[in-house]
């Protein structure tokens, strides 16, 4: 028997069958049970496969040869001794453990050691792994053969290195010359087509590195997918690899992919027309987004247009006439918070699927824990699987980690075949995240559409941009819709794109025209003025209040007169505040809606529903009369509401335009009725909560007269801009002067005109924001670098939650827990539902957290018993509620909030 039948791959815990030891799967058909799943993923068909062998140079057959041949190498740290003792799966035959040897590297790292340390000297002149006799290895092919290998290496989710250690620490010679015999024993097999010209050149080599992280990708997910026990059983007995390969490990690859829907073709669905599709004549963007010529190259769309102009439905017509034309394979929308996440899934569940023809069944998968979630979509990707033997140092078993992976939404979004979810999750590609690389390759051959993209900060447009570039070099197009886009973030975005098909961006052709879509691909930069409807051509008059009593008779009025309002307040506790204060003014408290982002996801989702209803599109007289709705910054994008009345906190422009936007949002008359023609209520009104104007305004000007607001918004210079152009131009009007009362806050000329108090605040700021951008710079992951551990400036840290969006403190997520009947176990807070933990969580700033009371000693055990049933949940605070010691309190009505008699708000 040849000495690589040897060694076990995986391993069962012992005692999870009869007999005696551990039911172990033997390495060298563990190793091609992966590679099979590349093989198949990687078939010369796919059209992912076609695009990066284009960008390699090479053929779609040599590059499905050259890396399921690396993948079978993949677990090539688990020959040695170290490995090995962890476990004793008690057959004759196998190596045993050496007491002198301790497991202290992960595998993965082992494998690099055993590549750098022995098996690429054996390599010697390249009569090795069926390279050309008559050609040498050179200098770059080695290292083309690493950057494969190491894409291999690091299916665990990050890149590893073998750093500078002797492998005689960790293996035995036996050991090592296992290795070499079984990777020689697949290269007869698999007969790898190297290409043997491009290897040797150093362009080349370059360009592999930074397509290893699409390669790195597809290892994981090929790992994951070989590891499940159920398509490729558990085998101790030698066989011949040949018959095994062709016999076994190919067949059942093919039946998995089938089965997990990997292998469908989708087909798309011919794209007539935006009035056939969606039944409503075409606004005029939507006309360009039906009528502008595509290009053949991966393409930018910035669409700028009121709120009303149907920017979603040009860029869904965008998305169908890309899938026709098979330039994309799928779609992702990112939002900016979840509750916009739940309302365009809600948008998008009810058409995607007539972007596809015929029997096509394309999945659909919400981002983050809901209870929209698509579970028949989740039912089919990796069922709960029992667990191989744990392997330690830190080190999860590939079907443990499976299974977690693809139990969070969020995760497996990326790889459906329409998602939706928050932005975090595509920006969390570029970050030193865990499998990183997975979200990279699930968005590869899609539409990303990113909406609300003013809402980025300065640390959240570095890693878009960069996002972008990738996306932009990967062969990917995508779609970003705005209604208040600064030109110079527009300048950055367009530049991003640019640089990620290797041009350069042409600032000429930007346009400060508004409406305006802009086009950007290799043909270059192509900007269109767009045409308005005049149903959405408005005007909002604004008025100015400067006391807080004057806002709540305001909104009680309106209650009494059977209108409905809303107040936006930039903080939960102002909007906690006010909504205990309106309950002793409104005549039916019961109208009262309060909705902020400290309710746990099911409550949410409720007020989600409720403000749907109470104040939605489809809202009538009777479900609209004498509501009134106390919210924060999560009503001011892309929720479809409309209110009779709105007060607004002072906040920067682009925030008050957008939340303008949900005033007089449809057509109605006096009574609530929806109308075809003119809105017949009074003139829409912004109220503006804002402390008095002065030309000559005092650092405290905000602080002292709403400081929560001044907490939120710390450039003070630009909230007296904004007020200063409201009240010098008396209304919003769109689109007309939208670039106007943009650029008069934000633009290098406004910032002359901040009044010398506010001007420190406003360098500050401009401080802050330069330290914003240079921490993108420095967490994101250097592509270039390919996938090595060195492409992350700060190193790839375990269990390090490095944000997607930067605050002056972190965020803790929050997980409400209840005790059952006879205190014996913890339960989840909300009691129905399938998603019932992540409906039970929420999330809070990191001092906020702190106060919750320390967990009892008394239910340490639950805890740890909880953890061990359910490991996502140790990275979170696990709260209960009903403790009496609890200075915050839970409800359904108000959230996570410090009752009035426990003293001053929190």
């Amino acid at each position: 028997m040849e000495s690589y039948f040897k060694y076990w791959g995986k391993a069962k815990p012992s005692g999870t069958d009869d007999g005696v030891g551990a039911p172990c799967h033997l390495l060298p058909f563990h190793s091609l049970d992966v590679a099979a799943v590349g093989y198949c993923l990687f078939s010369p068909e796919v059209s992912r496969n076609q695009s990066l062998a284009r960008s390699l140079g090479i053929s779609p057959q040599q590059l499905q040869s050259i890396f399921t041949f690396s993948l079978a190498l993949h677990d090539l740290g688990k020959f040695t001794r170290a490995f090995q003792g962890l476990a004793s799966p008690g057959l004759k035959g196998l190596v045993g453990p050496e007491a002198t040897i301790e497991y202290t590297k992960r595998h993965d790292t082992l494998g690099m050691l055993l590549w750098t340390r022995g098996v690429s000297e054996k390599l010697g002149d390249g009569h090795s792994w069926h390279w050309p006799a008559s050609q040498a290895l050179g200098r770059h092919g080695r290292r083309a053969i690493e950057s494969l290998l190491g894409a291999a290496f690091g299916h665990h989710g990050k890149p590893v290195e073998s750093g500078s250690e002797s492998i005689d620490d960790h293996a035995l010679e036996d050991d090592q010359e296992a290795a070499w015999e079984f990777s020689l024993a697949v290269a007869e097999l698999m007969k790898p087509d190297w290409p043997v010209e491009q290897f040797n050149d150093r362009e080349w080599s370059c360009q592999l590195k930074r397509m290893s992280w699409h390669l790195a990708g597809q290892a994981v997910l090929a790992d994951w997918l070989g590891s499940n026990q159920d398509a490729f059983p558990y085998q101790s007995d030698a066989e011949n690899l040949d018959e095994y390969w062709h016999g076994k490990a190919i067949p059942r690859a093919r039946a998995l992919l089938q089965q997990l829907g990997f292998a469908h073709a989708l087909t798309p669905a011919p794209f007539e027309g935006v009035e056939p599709f969606f039944g409503f004549e075409p606004t005029p963007l939507q006309l360009w987004a039906q009528d502008i010529p595509l290009e053949a190259s991966p393409q930018l769309f910035i669409l700028e247009d009121v709120t009303g102009a149907g920017k979603t439905e040009a860029a869904m017509t965008l998305a169908h006439r890309l899938l026709e034309r098979h330039q994309v394979e799928g779609v992702y929308f990112g939002l900016p918070t979840m509750a916009t996440s739940n309302a365009m899934y809600s948008r998008i569940a009810g058409v995607y699927r007539r972007w596809f023809a015929g029997e096509s069944q394309p999945n659909l998968v919400l981002a983050h824990g809901a209870r929209q979630l698509n579970d028949p979509f989740g039912a089919t990707i990796i069922p709960s699987q029992a667990l191989d033997n744990t392997y330690g140092v830190g080190e999860s078993s590939a079907s443990a980690i499976c299974n977690e992976w693809f139990a969070d939404s969020r995760k497996k979004a990326l790889l459906a075949d329409v998602g939706v979810g928050t932005i975090d999750q595509v920006l969390m590609a570029l970050l030193p995240f865990r499998h990183q690389s997975l979200r990279l390759i699930g968005l590869a051959n899609k539409l990303l559409i990113v909406d609300e993209i003013h809402a980025c900060d300065d640390y959240m447009l570095t890693l878009l941009t960069a996002v972008l570039t990738a996306h932009a070099q990967q062969g990917g197009s995508a779609v970003l819709l705005t209604a208040t886009l600064p030109l110079d973030m527009r300048h950055q975005l367009v530049r991003a794109w640019q640089r990620g098909l290797q041009g350069e961006s042409d600032a000429s052709s930007t346009d400060y025209a508004f409406p305006l879509a802009t086009h950007v691909s290799e043909a270059g930069v192509a900007a269109y003025p767009v045409g308005t409807r005049k149903s959405v051509e408005r005007e909002v008059r604004v008025d100015h209040i400067n006391d807080e009593e004057a806002a709540l008779a305001s909104l009680a009025a309106a209650a009494r007169e059977g209108l409905c309002a809303c107040w936006v307040r930039n903080t939960v506790d102002d909007a906690i505040a006010a909504i205990e204060r309106l309950a002793e003014l409104v005549p039916d408290p019961e109208k009262l809606l309060l909705f902020h982002s400290r309710f746990v996801m099911a409550d949410r989702q409720a007020i989600e529903a409720a403000a749907l209803s109470h104040f939605g599109k489809a809202s009538g007289p009777e479900d609209r009369a004498g509501w009134v709705l106390v919210a924060t910054q999560v009503v001011e994008q892309s929720l479809d509401l409309d209110f009779d009345v709105m007060i607004s906190d002072l906040a920067p422009i682009d925030l008050l335009i957008q939340r303008a936007g949900r005033l007089h949002r449809h057509s109605r008359d006096v009574a609530g009725n929806r109308l075809e023609t003119n809105d017949e209520r009074r003139g829409p009104t912004l109220q503006i909560l804002a402390p008095p104007y002065t030309e000559t305004p005092g650092s405290q000007w905000v602080r002292s007269f709403l400081p929560g607001t001044a907490a939120v918004y710390r450039n003070h210079g630009q909230l007296w801009l904004t007020l200063k152009v409201l009240l010098t131009q008396g209304a919003i009007r769109m689109p007309q002067e939208a670039r106007l009362l943009i650029e008069s806050v934000f633009s290098d000329e406004a910032e002359a005109a901040i009044p010398e108090g506010l001007f420190g605040s406003h360098l500050e700021q401009e401080g802050a924001r330069r330290g914003q951008a240079a921490m993108g710079h420095f967490n994101k992951l250097n592509l270039d670098k390919g996938y090595v551990p060195a492409s992350a400036a700060g190193g790839w840290l375990e269990d390090v939650d490095i944000g997607t969006r930067l605050s002056d403190e972190p965020s803790v997520t929050v997980t409400l827990v209840r005790l059952n009947e006879d205190r014996s176990e913890l339960l989840p807070w909300v009691t129905t539902g399938q998603h019932r933990w992540e409906l039970s969580q929420l999330t809070v700033r990191q001092s906020l957290a702190n106060r919750l009371p320390a967990w009892p000693a008394a239910l340490e055990v639950l805890a740890e018993q909880l953890f061990a049933a359910r490991k996502a949940l140790k990275y979170s605070r696990l709260w209960l509620p009903e403790s009496e010691e609890a200075e915050l309190r839970y409800s359904q009505t108000l959230g996570m909030h410090k009752p009035r008699e426990c003293g001053e708000r929190n």
